[in-house]
């Protein structure tokens, strides 16, 4: 008895265990390109100021062309390309941005856990990122 009441224990706590690592793994990724800007995500707004809607990456997007607003902010279904006004980085890491596709055109960079909003060559201009 002694034995197989010992043995459900080590199953039960070795399913618990293995639930626990299932419900953190599904948890810690982010959704990109959903709307919804998350931890390790950088977020571009077409707003000032981190308004309206958001186009939130989690890895490297080379054409912006083909990407759009999500939301029911005024923006929402616009294309993102060259069509940013500030930004939120909520990742790691640094970003570069282009204001071309495939990295061309005038680069720069947005900080680790930084925010702002764009100018100059920036304004209204970025149409690709990477992570460094």
């Amino acid at each position: 008895m002694m034995k197989l009441r010992n043995s459900l224990r080590a199953f039960a706590a070795a399913g618990l265990v293995i639930g626990a690592v299932a419900v953190s793994a599904g948890s810690a990724s982010a959704a990109a390109k959903d709307g919804w800007l998350t931890s390790g995500e950088l977020g571009l707004f077409c707003g000032s100021n981190q308004s309206n809607s958001v186009f939130d990456l989690y890895s490297s997007d080379p054409d912006f062309s083909n990407d759009y607003f999500k939301g029911s902010q005024s923006c929402a279904g616009h294309t993102t390309n060259d069509y940013t006004e500030s930004f939120i980085n909520q990742d790691t890491y640094t970003w570069d941005v282009y204001t071309d596709w495939k990295g061309q055109g005038a680069g720069g960079y947005l900080s680790a856990n930084t925010r702002g909003n764009l100018g100059g060559t920036w304004f209204n201009q970025i149409s690709s990122a990477y992570p460094r």
